[in-house]
């Protein structure tokens, strides 16, 4: 789960509000962030280990992250990155909880994504 929560930071990061694309990007964003907290809540009901005590904590820490998922940059040089954000959103979220939570393994638009994304690392 951290690993794709970090790529979601990196896609946010990414995109910039200037672009016709930045309301789906948002949109997806927030609809991702919906479906974390989701599954993060059954996760939790469903786990006896977890003192009610550190609940307060933990929705807290959701609520951090879906900041994170919506608090977009404007960074001009990265705008072909905004639609295969949105559309790696858009698949990461469309997963059932399960899938979400445990595998490692990135979606399709996720790796198209992640593709054009390595281009401004190097």
């Amino acid at each position: 789960m951290f690993r794709k929560v970090m790529l979601v930071s990196v896609l946010l990061w990414a995109a910039g509000d200037v672009f016709a694309g930045a309301k789906e990007l948002n949109d997806a964003a927030n609809n991702m962030c919906n479906k974390a907290k989701i599954c993060i809540q059954k996760e939790i009901a469903g786990n006896d280990d977890i003192p009610a005590s550190m609940m307060g904590m933990v929705e807290n820490m959701v609520g951090q992250m879906c900041q994170q998922f919506t608090a977009i940059a404007e960074v001009d040089e990265f705008h072909e990155l905004v639609e295969p954000a949105t559309e790696c959103l858009n698949s990461m979220a469309a997963r059932d909880c399960t899938t979400l939570m445990e595998s490692d393994d990135e979606t399709p638009a996720c790796k198209r994504y992640q593709k054009l994304a390595d281009k401004y690392n190097n």
